[in-house]
């Protein structure tokens, strides 16, 4: 679904409502960005996992309240190529979009430059692939570049993969997001069928099911929002699936265009 500027009355009226709920002004010209986050999970549950590449037995990324994100390491040692870190600091319940780019040292921890609560995508900035599992996690111990607490891992770079598959990300306090889609997929070629659920967490609240949708082997999960779904500054969104067995493989993604609060 394509946007005109200025003149597309979905975003007409979605601005309309941010300014009626919230009380903020916001353009899509003044921050010119669109914005797609898929993911993949070779590992879902009947219980709901998240579309995002996690250690094995963890169905979901355990959110922190602050910036405890501090570490990045790969799985090869071959791995000393630069990579750029996107996410969020936290402060005050208030979230800020941070940039970094940094030089992997192999199965050596390295710290980040900055601190994160939130961390939502990594990509190779090199001319070299990546060889190795990439990790971003909370201070642990690690063996051979591999964290030792699962639990405190926030992203994944799947090995012979140059960027983070994950299907969830947070909105900052000078954003809104508007999804205009989104789809789940089933990777399996047996008999297998999901429930895929689109889920938002606005500032100091939990996260609501917005819609659910059902994929299978053979059919895909789509939906088009209209009205566009208006996603808040400060919140989280993310992807989530409960399959019909165990250790199923999906993938999925949502996308739309960010608007700045001006």
């Amino acid at each position: 679904m394509s946007f005109i500027p200025g003149q597309d009355p979905r975003i007409k009226h979605a601005i309309d409502v941010i300014f009626a709920t919230y009380g903020d002004v916001v353009s899509m010209e003044a921050k010119n960005k669109d914005l797609l986050k898929f993911g993949r999970n070779k590992l879902c549950n009947t219980t709901k996992s998240t579309l995002m590449t996690l250690p094995a037995g963890i169905d979901n990324e355990t959110y922190v309240s602050t910036n405890i994100i501090t570490t990045i390491s790969s799985s090869s040692a071959s791995d000393t190529v630069s990579v750029t870190v996107e996410g969020h600091t936290i402060s005050g319940g208030v979230f800020t979009f941070v940039t970094q780019t940094l030089t992997l040292t192999g199965q050596t921890q390295f710290t980040l430059v900055t601190p994160l609560a939130r961390v939502s995508r990594v990509v190779n900035a090199s001319a070299t692939d990546l060889v190795g599992n990439i990790y971003v996690y909370q201070n642990d111990t690690s063996t051979a570049g591999v964290p030792d607490t699962a639990v405190k891992v926030h992203i994944i770079v799947n090995a012979g993969l140059n960027n983070s598959e994950k299907a969830a990300t947070t909105i900052s306090n000078t954003d809104y997001w508007l999804v205009s889609s989104f789809y789940g997929d089933c990777l399996e070629k047996v008999n297998t069928f999901g429930i895929i659920a689109l889920e938002v967490r606005e500032v100091g609240g939990v996260f609501i099911n917005k819609i659910d949708k059902a994929c299978n082997d053979t059919a895909s999960a789509e939906h088009e929002f209209l009205p566009l779904l208006i996603i808040p500054k400060n919140a989280d969104v993310r992807l989530r699936v409960s399959s019909s067995s165990a250790n199923d493989d999906y993938s999925g993604g949502m996308e739309g265009v960010l608007l700045k609060v001006i």
